[in-house]
């Protein structure tokens, strides 16, 4: 008797199982959630009032002054000197530098004419390049 019982059962179960199985699932879903994303951005100010100079003489003199930038966490400055010949000199400066200057031979300021940029970076990668100046040439 218990034999039949457990078969009767173990029967009932497997029906179970196979009905249970091909029945397909179906759930909905009604939740909406708007959410507002703000994305702030900032700019770069180039430094302000660049201002270049040529002292002609042996040796002469390349400088420039400025007005720090006002963007947040500047990490220093790049002066470019621009060569007429296409030649570009760099000079890397720290994040509160106003002011540069640099000895040459006065043949180059002879030969070719030059124009100061200067360029502002920031330690988040961001830089921004200042217009160039007028031409000086000895």
């Amino acid at each position: 008797m218990n034999g039949i019982r457990r078969g009767l059962i173990l029967l009932g179960l497997t029906v179970a199982v196979i009905i249970g199985a091909s029945v397909p699932a179906s759930a909905t879903y009604s939740e909406a959630v708007a959410v507002k994303t703000t994305i702030s951005t900032t700019t770069v100010a180039a430094p302000a009032n660049v201002v270049g100079k040529l002292t002609c003489g042996r040796p002469a003199t390349m400088s420039a002054t400025w007005a720090l930038s006002g963007s947040p966490r500047v990490s220093g400055y790049v002066v470019s000197v621009y060569f007429s010949d296409g030649f570009v000199q760099t000079a890397q400066l720290g994040p509160t530098a106003t002011s540069w200057s640099q000895t040459i031979d006065p043949y180059y300021v002879t030969a070719y004419s030059i124009k100061y940029t200067l360029t502002t970076q920031t330690a988040y990668g961001w830089s921004k390049e200042s217009a160039q100046s007028v031409a000086f040439q000895c």
